[in-house]
C-alpha cells in the first residue's frame, strides 16, 4: 500500500505562498546557429513561482560546493533547471543546483542552489 503525497504538494504551496515571497525566473534556450550572422537565435521565457530564501550555514561551506555568497531557495514544486536566473531584489542569481523533493515521484518542493 503506497501513501498519497499529493496533499502534502498542496500544503507546501501554501506555505510558501503564505511565508515566502514571489520570484520571477528566466529560462533561455539556444536558438539554431546562422552562419551568416555567426550569431544564435536566442529566446527567453520567464516564469514566477513562490519560495523562501536561506543562507547556508558555515559547515554547508565546508565541503566546497557551496561558495560564500550563495544561497538556499526553497521552492515550490516546478520545472526549474541549471542555468535558470532569478532576480532576488536589485541581485541576479543563477540556478547552481536543483534537488527536488519528492517522496514517491510526487514533486513536493524544490532545494535550488543560487549564486550571483
Amino acid at each position: 500500500m503506497s501513501y498519497n503525497y499529493t496533499p502534502l504538494t498542496s500544503s507546501a504551496t501554501r506555505l510558501l505562498t503564505k511565508f515566502g515571497a514571489q520570484y520571477t525566473f528566466t529560462r533561455t534556450t539556444n536558438g539554431a546557429y546562422n552562419p551568416v550572422t555567426g550569431k544564435t537565435s536566442d529566446s527567453s521565457s520567464t516564469y514566477t513561482g513562490y519560495a523562501c530564501l536561506f543562507n547556508y550555514s558555515d559547515a554547508d561551506l565546508a565541503d566546497g560546493t557551496i561558495l560564500q555568497g550563495d544561497r538556499r531557495m526553497l521552492a515550490e514544486g516546478g520545472t526549474y533547471e541549471v542555468g535558470d536566473s532569478v532576480v532576488v531584489g536589485s541581485d541576479t542569481y543563477r540556478v547552481i543546483s536543483v534537488s527536488e523533493i519528492a517522496p514517491a515521484g510526487t514533486v513536493v518542493a524544490a532545494n535550488l542552489q543560487i549564486r550571483k
